[in-house]
């Protein structure tokens, strides 16, 4: 399972980096972030309580993100450097290629508040190993939501003994005016079974941003505003919370 896994995720990569070079993009879009706030960062064993604790920290992020669409599914990816400014700086990555069922097949899948059905595959890539997902995705046609993704995973860690568990995984964005200002609620959540020693645990990041481009006529080129963040039983640790919200600077070009 483990080995079947990482050829399926990595094949649809190589697939969506291949095709969609020789074919145009439909939409495409690159942004960076920074990010600040304080958050339980560093897990640490507490002698007196017998527990693993989280130690508060303040945190820097800066976030390379780019998504696109193309003629058979759509592609995702985005990198994190933790503390770029301190030696013991951290890189964590994600990858989300998805191949659409109906694009491929030239027929039309869409049902109910469905629109496509896809293959859905991501890979995780950290200094601790990396993990592969693989699935169904779907994407919803839901009013107010410029767009609303729902995937279910298998998720295979091979740093966990039994890793094989599932994974949700939905995503979304609204926009929205107050008067003049334009403002964008958008944010994922995942929530990953129980594997092994690893309790299942849920990890959510709403966003509130202004759009500070659209006062100046250049909608949609700068955002601010907060990311909030939530991770029950983070790493699989059980009772090892992270509850914080953090600055945000969002650039897109």
């Amino acid at each position: 399972m483990k080995k079947f896994a990482s050829i399926l995720v990595l094949s649809v990569i190589v697939l969506t980096m291949t095709a969609g070079s020789s074919l145009a993009a439909i939409w495409s879009t690159t942004d960076v972030c920074f990010l600040y706030g304080s958050q339980n960062q560093k897990v640490v064993f507490n002698p007196d309580s017998g527990m693993l604790e989280g130690e508060d920290q303040d945190m820097t992020t800066i976030t390379i993100e780019h998504s696109s669409a193309w003629n058979y599914g759509d592609n995702f990816f985005f990198f994190d450097m933790n503390q770029p400014f301190d030696t013991n700086s951290g890189i964590y990555g994600e990858w989300h290629p998805r191949l659409s069922f109906g694009k491929i097949s030239g027929n039309d899948l869409s049902f109910a508040f469905v629109k496509d059905v896809l293959l859905a595959t991501e890979l995780n890539i950290s200094e601790g190993g990396r993990v592969y997902l693989y699935g169904a995705g779907f994407d919803l046609d839901i009013p107010h939501f410029q767009f609303l993704s729902l995937n279910f995973y298998i998720r295979n860690n091979p740093a966990i003994e039994e890793e094989t568990t599932f994974q949700i995984s939905p995503a979304w964005n609204i926009p929205f005016a107050l008067g003049s200002a334009q403002f964008e609620f958008r944010g994922f959540l995942d929530y990953a079974g129980s594997a092994g020693s690893s309790e299942a645990n849920l990890l959510t990041q709403p966003q509130l941003l202004l759009d500070l481009g659209s006062f100046n006529g250049k909608t949609g080129s700068f955002y601010a505003g907060v990311e909030y963040i939530y991770w029950s039983n983070k790493y699989g640790i059980k009772d090892i919370d992270e509850n914080y919200v953090q600055l945000m600077g969002k650039w897109i070009f």
